[in-house]
C-alpha cells in the first residue's frame, strides 16, 4: 500500500532545493511525498567556526533525531556533511548522481594577487580543510571565519573587506547563484563526497528504502563508498599541513 513519504530537510535554499529534487525524482517513480523543514545546530549557531563545533554531524543530527522519532521518513543531505558512520538505526537509501566536486573561489576586484604566492589578502571560509590548504599555498594571507547559508555568505563577501571566499561549486550552481567573479580551485583537494546528495531512512522502513533505492546512482555510490578510509588519511595530511603553517594563524 502506498503512503506519503515525509522528506526531512534543513531550511536553507540549497537544502530545500536538494529535498525538492528528491521529491521530483520520487514523483517520477510514482511516490507521493511532502517536505518537513527542520532546523539544524549548524544553522542556529552562525558564529562558532565549524571545526570548534565538532564538524561531523553538525548539519545532520537534527534530521537523524527526526528520523529515529518517526517525525520524518527520509532525510536529504549534502553527503560531505554526513558522518562516515551513520547513527545506529539509520541506513543510507540512495546516493544521487554527483554534481561538481570542486571548490570555488568567489572574489572581489581583480585576482592578480593569486599569481603571487607572497601576496597578502584576506580570505573567508569556515572549513579547516580549505583554510589549511589555502594557507599552505598562500602563507601570508589571513583567513577569517565565514558562517551561514549560501545566500548569507555571498552577502557577507559583498559587504566585507575580504578579497574573497571559498564555496562548494555544486552548492552555488544548483541554486543558480554562482557569481561571474568566481574561479574553480583545481589545486584544492575537495571534501570527501563533495557534490553528492545522499538520502537516509530509518532501518526497517522497507517502503521508504525501496522507493529511494530507485534513485541511486551506482557510479556515484561506488565513488563515495570508501570515503571513510580516505577521510582518515586526508585529515591526517591536513593537520600536518596546518601545523606547518602555525595552526593558530588567523
Amino acid at each position: 500500500m502506498k503512503k506519503l513519504i515525509r522528506i526531512g530537510t534543513r531550511e536553507s535554499q540549497l537544502a530545500v532545493w536538494q529535498a525538492v529534487h528528491v521529491q521530483k525524482l520520487l514523483a517520477e517513480n510514482g511516490f507521493e511525498s511532502e517536505l518537513v523543514h527542520i532546523k539544524s545546530e549548524g544553522d542556529i549557531d552562525l558564529q562558532t567556526p565549524l571545526y570548534e563545533m565538532g564538524v561531523q554531524g553538525i548539519f545532520t543530527r537534527s534530521l537523524d533525531i527526526a528520523l529515529l522519532n518517526d517525525t520524518i521518513d527520509i532525510a536529504v543531505h549534502s553527503m560531505k556533511d554526513v558522518p562516515t558512520q551513520l547513527p545506529k538505526g539509520i541506513v543510507q537509501a540512495a546516493v544521487l548522481k554527483r554534481a561538481s566536486y570542486k571548490d570555488l573561489f568567489v572574489y572581489k576586484g581583480n585576482i592578480n594577487f593569486l599569481n603571487d604566492l607572497n601576496s597578502t589578502a584576506i580570505i573567508a571560509t569556515s572549513s579547516i580543510r580549505r583554510k589549511a590548504q589555502w594557507l599552505n599555498r598562500y602563507p601570508n594571507h589571513t583567513v577569517e571565519n565565514l558562517r551561514g547559508n549560501v545566500n548569507t555568505r555571498l552577502k557577507k563577501v559583498t559587504d566585507s573587506n575580504w578579497n574573497g571566499a571559498i564555496f562548494a561549486a555544486a552548492g552555488l550552481e544548483r541554486i543558480e547563484l554562482r557569481p561571474e567573479q568566481s574561479i574553480e580551485l583545481d589545486w584544492m583537494l575537495p571534501a570527501p563526497a563533495q557534490g553528492a546528495i545522499t538520502v537516509a531512512c530509518k532501518e526497517g522502513d522497507s517502503y521508504s528504502f525501496d522507493a529511494c533505492k530507485q534513485l541511486n546512482d551506482t557510479d556515484t555510490e561506488l565513488c563515495t563508498k570508501n570515503r571513510k578510509r580516505f577521510f582518515t588519511w586526508f585529515i591526517g595530511r591536513l593537520l600536518h599541513a596546518y601545523q606547518r603553517i602555525g595552526g593558530d594563524k588567523k
